[in-house]
């Protein structure tokens, strides 16, 4: 009887040590950007032609743009991390300016290469920003968006103040930086921001963070959420259920456009439809039939750029 005890006990401690450590292990892969990856296909399968191709227009067009003169930005973030952020002009005279944020574990040469020969075409100035803890810009931890947001304010704050600008602006993001963008939205910004194009963005770090440990863990919502909660607030100071896109939609007055594809199988697409729902200002939505996350843009090209121009009135 005292074996068994002892045997129970000690499994007892396995199973709460092998609890701690997997939820650990998702805190430090959703948030730590420089750590390795463990998500990312290993799998030989051959990709679709189709896919192979983007994925090559997107190395093309995102050396191209790294290649682009431009001027290296710095500023300091509300709590006082450096960020960089890469200033480039339009192809002719200047309407605008798109500030750009892009998304986890991304670039702003991978995420807007494509996207940033389409906007310097029709005169829009490009800042593309390095999301906190990524790239360049300092921090261990990223914030899926509810620290980001007010990196959003100090970027806007330095085209404001530092650089005089006398431009519209419009903030722009894809997947976390479309959550960025949104989450940005719904507190006060000048009135020279004009609009949000946010494609494939999420709801809120707690339920994007369910839904990865949904499909790679296999884990259940409650401890596990609540245990996650904590530990990301023990460790990056905030909470995942702190803010959302859905909050911040019902109390904008920017005009948003929002994308998302069909086939995402990273954000559900119903989170962009709950945005869409939740937004008070004026909005549209384009859906995307066949284009997985982070795709809208490449499978339906000309419809994607015909739209967002008409509805911010670029032509």
């Amino acid at each position: 009887m005292k074996t068994f005890c002892i045997v129970m006990a000690v499994a007892a401690l396995l199973a709460i040590a092998f609890f701690i450590l997997k939820y650990h292990i998702l805190m430090n892969l959703a948030l730590n950007a420089r750590s390795r990856n463990l998500m990312s296909s290993k799998s030989s399968e051959k990709l679709p032609a189709r896919e192979l191709e983007i994925r090559r227009q997107i190395q093309e067009d995102g050396e191209w743009m790294e290649a682009l003169p431009r001027e290296d930005i710095e500023i300091l973030s509300q709590d006082g991390l450096r960020l960089r952020g890469h200033y480039i002009h339009a192809q002719g005279e200047a309407q605008r300016i798109v500030v750009l944020f892009h998304g986890w574990r991304g670039s702003w040469t991978v995420d807007f290469g494509s996207m940033g020969r389409w906007l310097r075409e029709i005169g829009c100035d490009l800042l593309l920003a390095e999301q906190r803890a990524q790239g360049a810009s300092e921090g261990r931890y990223m914030g899926f968006g509810v620290l980001e947001r007010r990196d959003v304010a100090q970027w806007i704050r330095c085209l404001e103040q530092e650089r005089r600008n006398t431009l519209p602006v419009y903030l722009g993001g894809v997947s976390m930086g479309a959550a960025t963008v949104l989450m940005a939205a719904g507190d006060p910004l000048p009135d020279f921001v004009k609009g949000v194009l946010a494609d494939c963005g999420f709801t809120s770090p707690y339920e994007m963070l369910y839904e990865v440990g949904r499909k790679s863990l296999y884990m259940l919502e409650h401890p596990s959420m609540d245990y996650v909660n904590l530990i990301i607030k023990r460790y990056a100071g905030f909470g995942i259920k702190e803010y959302s896109t859905l909050e911040a939609m019902r109390k904008t007055k920017l005009p948003i456009f929002f994308v998302h594809g069909l086939a995402d199988d990273f954000v559900p697409c119903r989170m962009t439809q709950q945005a869409y729902e939740a937004c008070a200002s004026l909005k549209e939505l384009l859906l995307v039939e066949g284009a997985g996350h982070v795709r809208s843009f490449f499978y339906d090209n000309e419809n994607y750029r015909r739209r967002v121009e008409a509805f911010f009135g670029w032509q």
